[in-house]
């Protein structure tokens, strides 16, 4: 960016201090600070190392070129004992701890002392290792994958790993991009596109479980991957791919038909809310009165009024009882939004109107839209058309068409056989897990019914065929929870989001003690818990038993599905 062009009008000194800013803004998006007065490795200071400290500074001069698939280099070790967070990253890995089962809570003022390693696999993968001291390693290893369109080695992905005592990588998915969804990386980058779909995580498996044995002088015990979105998808990938890669997997909100979401149901949510002049219809805030129109309109729909839509499939809300009266001009509708909040719950056709996709938004996924289909501002970009253009144009096809490809103009009902091609690269809707059945693996898939970017029915049609094609053994290995009230991220939704899920993973897989629920929690700031909410392996469903407080799990049971 030219500041001087851009700040022209402004004096020299406002300048300096613009520059300044935005410096200290882009070194803030650094989620922990790792290089400290206590970090020993290159670039530290000369006091002598401990013994400790050297075995993880060594760890850079051990060849990795024969340990995974792909040759791996250390190009940076540093042993770590005063990582000090900043706000930014208080927020940020606090949430990625929620979407990856392993709640650290947002109270953590310093992180434990670790080794961390910086490298790459060929040809362009890039990872972060984080060690815990020897003493705090819990004996496991865990991937941490990345998400949305990944293109970036996120330094707070993989610190919940860190906190709870697992050797710990993350990777970029093997490029960079601008995050979250440029995928211009992907032009004519076949390589770079199957590092992306799955290798990525076949990579990272093979030299955490290397790295840990020469670091701490034994094997690992168990290994994992946790992820949501895309990350959700890799944990399912792998189990399709490499079903040998990991133990356990926890996959939330998995992005399991990936090349028909990206090409064809978010073009659909851009053009249902654009006009000819490329406005928006929908804003931000409208939003906010449609999400509380739909609760007024299908709480008890699942015969219980507590806020949450618990069966969205059975409402049938129509946004007209929002259009505004004559005279009225705050808390309605125009007849124009009015139709595009239709078009968003429509399942998405063609132009000449036919079916080309099977999954609408869901009633109750509203809060979602907030900047990703409804922009903040009449000039805010929104995801859906970061997505849609970005991956029509470099991701989607054999061959890329580039960026003067007209993306609207794709007919994703007669054309649908061009994206065929790669989805043997990015989708994972085969329902056969035997292979992953029979390594010993075990999966837990937990999906929000109220997720406005990824409708929790592709998940739950594609589980409906995993127990026809798996029978009686699905659940001695794999289980899904359908999560009403809960959205696409880690943030506060209608229903308690908080679920130690890495957990139940662990017994199940170090233990053979399959999970019989999972409970939800919302805490307060003081990280008190406030509301809960059991919820059971699909298809059951969670019933209230008439008494006691709607906040407090011990008040409901399972049930089977009506």
């Amino acid at each position: 960016m030219n500041f001087d062009h851009q700040q022209s009008n402004l004096e020299p000194r406002e300048i300096m201090k613009t520059r300044l800013l935005s410096a200290i803004s882009l070194l803030a998006l650094t989620a922990f600070t790792s290089q400290s007065t206590h970090a020993h490795g290159h670039g530290s200071d000369n006091e002598p190392l401990s013994a400790v400290a050297k075995a993880c500074v060594s760890l850079e001069r051990n060849s990795y070129e024969r340990t995974a698939d792909s040759p791996a280099v250390i190009t940076n070790a540093q042993y770590v004992t005063d990582a000090k967070k900043s706000l930014k990253s208080q927020f940020m890995f606090g949430k990625r701890s929620i979407v990856q089962g392993m709640p650290v809570g947002e109270n953590i003022k310093e992180l434990p002392a670790h080794c961390r390693l910086e490298g790459y696999f060929a040809p362009a993968v890039k990872f972060l290792i984080l060690l815990p001291e020897k003493d705090d390693w819990n004996d496991d290893v865990i991937y941490t994958a990345c998400d949305a369109f990944c293109g970036a080695v996120e330094e707070d992905m993989p610190v919940p790993g860190l906190v709870k005592g697992f050797a710990t990588i993350a990777t970029d998915g093997g490029h960079i991009n601008k995050r979250p969804f440029d995928g211009t990386w992907g032009y004519n980058n076949r390589q770079g596109e199957i590092d992306f779909g799955y290798r990525a995580s076949h990579l990272a498996s093979q030299l955490i479980k290397k790295i840990s044995f020469d670091y701490y002088g034994k094997n690992h015990e168990h290994s994992y991957i946790t992820g949501f979105s895309k990350g959700g998808l890799a944990g399912v990938k792998s189990a399709l791919t490499y079903p040998k890669d990991f133990d356990g997997i926890l996959a939330r909100a998995p992005v399991l038909r990936y090349q028909e979401i990206n090409s064809i149901k978010m073009p659909w949510l851009y053009s249902a809310n654009t006009r000819e002049d490329g406005s928006p219809i929908l804003l931000a805030e409208d939003t906010k009165i449609i999400h509380k129109a739909a609760i007024e309109n299908c709480d008890d729909k699942d015969g219980l009024k507590d806020g949450i839509i618990g069966k969205p499939m059975a409402c049938e809300f129509d946004p007209a009882v929002l259009l505004c009266k004559v005279g009225q001009k705050e808390d309605c509708l125009t007849q124009e939004q009015v139709d595009t909040t239709r078009k968003f719950y429509e399942l998405p056709k063609n132009k000449d109107g036919k079916v080309a996709y099977p999954y609408p938004l869901p009633v109750g996924s509203e809060k979602d839209w907030y900047g990703f289909h409804a922009p903040v501002s009449k000039d805010a970009v929104r995801y859906s058309e970061t997505i849609s253009s970005s991956y029509l144009r470099y991701m989607a096809f054999e061959q890329d068409p580039g960026p003067f490809y007209d993306w609207q103009s794709f007919d994703p009902v007669a054309e649908a056989d061009k994206l065929d091609a790669l989805k043997s690269i990015y989708d994972a809707n085969d329902p056969d897990l035997t292979a992953f059945r029979d390594s010993g693996g075990k999966m837990i898939i937990i999906h929000g019914l109220a997720d406005g970017a990824v409708n929790s029915r592709m998940t739950t049609d594609w589980f409906d065929k995993v127990l026809e094609v798996m029978g009686e053994t699905t659940s001695s290995f794999v289980q899904l929870y359908a999560v009403p009230g809960n959205q696409h991220g880690g943030s506060p939704t209608d229903g308690p989001h908080i679920n130690e899920s890495l957990a139940a993973l662990q017994s199940w897989v170090e233990k053979n003690i399959a999970p019989k629920k999972l409970v939800f929690t919302r805490k307060d700031k003081d990280e008190k818990v406030t509301h809960s909410r059991p919820h059971f392996p699909y298809p059951s469903e969670t019933n209230y038993s008439g008494k006691g407080s709607i906040s407090n799990a011990k008040n409901f049971s399972r049930q089977a599905k009506k």
